[in-house]
Parts: C-alpha cells; sequence; structure tokens
C-alpha cells in the first residue's frame, strides 16, 4: 500500500466513525492489511463494524483509484478479520505497536 492509499484510507475510516457511536483509538495500515484500535459502544456488534468499514473504505479507494480493482472484482479486502479484545492496561503498549508496526521486521 503506498502512502497515497494510506493517508486516504486513514481518512475515509475516520470520516465513517465520526459518523457513528463508536471511536477510533488508532489506526495502522500496513503492506496488505490494517491495524485498527476501536472503541465500542455495548450496543455495537464487531461484525457489523467490520463489515461497514470493508464496505465503505472498499467503494471509496475503488472509486478514487480505479487500477485498484482487478477485472469486476468490487472488494479490495478478505472477507475474513481477525480481532483481539484488548483490556485497557494494554491500549498504550497495543497503540504503539500500531503506530510502529512499519518499523518492526516481519517474518
Amino acid at each position: 500500500m503506498n502512502r497515497k492509499i494510506e493517508e486516504r484510507l486513514i481518512t475515509i475510516i475516520k470520516e465513517i466513525v465520526s459518523k457513528k457511536d463508536y471511536k477510533i483509538l488508532e489506526v495502522g495500515p500496513n503492506r496488505d492489511h490494517v491495524h485498527i484500535l476501536l472503541e465500542l459502544d455495548k450496543k455495537e456488534e464487531l461484525p457489523g463494524v467490520v463489515r461497514t468499514l470493508k464496505a465503505v473504505t472498499a467503494k471509496k479507494i475503488l472509486e478514487e483509484i480505479p487500477h485498484l480493482r482487478v477485472g469486476n472484482v468490487k472488494h479490495l479486502w478478505a472477507r475474513r478479520y481477525g480481532y483481539k479484545e484488548i483490556k485497557q492496561e494494554a491500549f498504550d503498549t497495543v497503540r504503539k505497536y500500531i503506530r510502529n508496526q512499519k518499523e518492526i521486521p516481519h517474518m
């Protein structure tokens, strides 16, 4: 993911979240995925939040940067996603990891 796409992706995610009852604590795009630290309201369910984030970001990114589209494919993201519930005392560590993940060598 190049810098222009990363910056646009972060902007779109923040726009989506600003209209919802959850807040983004950290977001960090990586080469082929994105880490997002969210705080959800009790009434929000993670699958719906992820579905919204994936759908809206894919639609906007593919409209704005059409060369990312492969054939007739209308999605940008994999169907699955990973998640972990983070305890309050781990927030700072997780935030730091997300911010600095590009500097960490990956195997």
